[in-house]
């Protein structure tokens, strides 16, 4: 999934790598630096992060095994700290954003998905159900503030890889990170 680390920094033995990819629009960390370690049995060798000016917060989670293998659901521990933030930040700004306004005036009225970037489903059909981040209901092709609810299904980091919420709703995650 991701095709390309380029090293930021070594010291001491650890590694912060910068994260591209084609599949992935978003930059991330791969720091494989002992303090951003859980104590765990899984024996974690990477934190990925967005941003590693952004510390302990902008942790997604850690990768097992190889430091530099691929994320995926088997070698993946969920930060547990880190996705009330995601839900917090889509509970402020989901009503804004202006990808989601769009697909609400489509709607015009009822429930509707947010689905994941990194699957997302054809035009008038239902996501995976871990695919789909949350929904929000819509009123007169008006998204309601507040009106948010999280999907209990959703999965941080599928087959298809780490979620990609759309970028209005990631550049808010970033600001609320830093």
């Amino acid at each position: 999934m991701f095709s390309r680390l380029s090293s930021i920094t070594a010291r001491r033995g650890f590694r912060v790598s910068s994260i591209h990819s084609a599949a992935y629009p978003y930059n991330l960390i791969r720091n494989t630096a002992p303090t951003v370690m859980p104590s765990s049995a899984n024996k974690p060798t990477a934190a990925i992060q967005f941003g590693a000016e952004n510390g302990q917060n902008s942790i997604v989670g850690w990768v097992t095994g190889d430091a530099q293998a691929p994320i995926r659901p088997q070698n993946f521990i969920e930060n547990r700290h880190f996705w009330p933030l995601v839900e917090e930040v889509m509970a402020q700004h989901a009503h804004v954003d202006p990808e989601l306004q769009a697909q609400a005036a489509f709607q015009k009225t009822g429930w509707m998905n947010i689905a994941d970037g990194r699957n997302p489903p054809p035009l008038g059909r239902t996501g995976n159900a871990e695919d789909i981040l949350g929904c929000v209901l819509i009123e007169d092709k008006t998204i309601m503030p507040g009106s948010f609810q999280p999907n209990c299904a959703h999965r941080p980091v599928s087959a298809d890889g780490l979620f990609q919420l759309p970028k209005f709703l990631h550049a808010k995650l970033l600001e609320r990170l830093s």
